[in-house]
């Protein structure tokens, strides 16, 4: 599957995501570093497989929003389930 069958057939899901970030040359380690959370949690939270629980809440919060600002977009953009 190409970027732009990505974009286009499963836009706001996670491989969409996953795609914005692989083509803006972002790494989720980078991530991880920025909010001081793991890779692995950073990859749920990315692929929305964690979310709002009350241990990892607040750090799943910080990392859409570090994505976010990474991507240059909001939050409510790439995860419009989870906007406020």
């Amino acid at each position: 599957m190409t970027v732009k069958q990505i974009t286009q057939n499963r836009k706001k899901g996670a491989r969409y995501i996953s795609a914005l970030l692989l083509i803006h040359d972002i790494r989720q380690d980078d991530i991880a570093a920025k909010v001081g959370a793991s890779k692995p949690l950073v990859s749920l939270v990315v692929t929305n497989k964690r979310g709002g629980t009350k241990k990892h809440g607040p750090k799943a919060d910080l990392i859409r929003q570090a994505v976010a600002e990474a991507l240059g977009t909001t939050v409510e953009e790439l995860w419009p389930k989870r906007a406020a």
